[in-house]
């Protein structure tokens, strides 16, 4: 591994060596400004060198330069990070070779917003505590269980100081107010159902997410991820959606027959 041993000036430097940057050009920069383009410290920056995330700079005498297939790779890592793998699962999933990165971000981009709620609604801590009915000592208890539920999340104060949360699945936080008005249920009940149930679906979402790396992901890489074959790929996955949906919609239902048909029989037999 290379370690760069660029100025701490963060000057972008005028040229480079072929290669450095985007094809026809020559845009390279030292490592603290590709810490600033990324939001990424260069502490950080050389871990994912040392992990093999990240592919070395170009040496200029003793002096490292990057160019935009870092930056590149740098976001790439980003959203597979936001997506909840492992660095070490990352770096197994890429290669030295950075030529194909756009598409797979492009990819992960496709795949994220295929399966991501629609736009999170930004509301005030007030307005919670007044649609869940909650009282002040349980309020900050049951704040704290939908952030790490990931319900919710932090957002900037209101101009006026207000303190603000975002909703990040708006219609699943609909549905734990319905279940405490269908119910009878108070918030930290209504909070435990959609905990119960966000661990079902998770379940359900880990048996398709392995189907689909074992039976597309792995074969396409293992063919070298040939561009042509990039469309397929992205393909496979809305179609995999689809079929998550219907199955686990007719499945659900097959499940809710039987089990209303035994409960029912042990209530009136009993």
């Amino acid at each position: 591994m290379v370690h760069d041993t660029s100025s701490p000036s963060g000057e972008t430097a005028p040229a480079g060596p072929a290669g450095a940057g985007e094809p026809g050009t020559d845009e390279v920069f030292v490592v603290e400004e590709l810490a600033r383009r990324t939001g990424v410290s260069v502490r950080s920056l050389r871990s994912y060198q040392s992990r093999r995330l990240l592919p070395p700079p170009h040496l200029r005498g003793r002096t490292g330069f990057y160019g935009p297939e870092h930056v590149e790779r740098v976001r790439l890592v980003q959203q597979l990070r936001a997506a909840g793998l492992k660095l070490d699962g990352i770096a197994r999933m890429l290669d030295r070779d950075t030529t194909a990165d756009g598409q797979l971000l492009a990819f992960t981009e496709h795949a994220r917003g295929m399966f991501s709620a629609p736009e999170p609604e930004v509301t005030t801590l007030a307005d919670l505590v007044d649609r869940f009915r909650l009282q002040a000592d349980d309020a900050g208890e049951v704040l704290a269980t939908a952030l790490r539920l990931g319900l919710v999340r932090e957002a900037p104060d209101a101009a006026d100081g207000e303190p603000q949360v975002e909703v990040v699945a708006p219609a699943l936080m609909i549905a734990g107010e319905e279940a405490m008005r269908l119910l009878g249920l108070d918030a930290p009940g209504a909070l435990d159902l959609l905990e119960r149930l966000r661990r079902h679906a998770d379940g359900v979402a880990k048996l398709y997410v392995e189907l689909f790396v074992d039976r597309v992901w792995q074969p396409f890489v293992d063919a070298g991820k040939p561009a042509v074959a990039w469309p397929d790929v992205e393909q496979a996955l809305d179609d995999l959606r689809q079929l998550a949906t219907r199955a686990l919609q007719s499945t659900f239902d097959l499940a809710m027959v039987t089990r209303v048909d035994r409960v029912l029989g042990e209530r009136l037999l009993g």
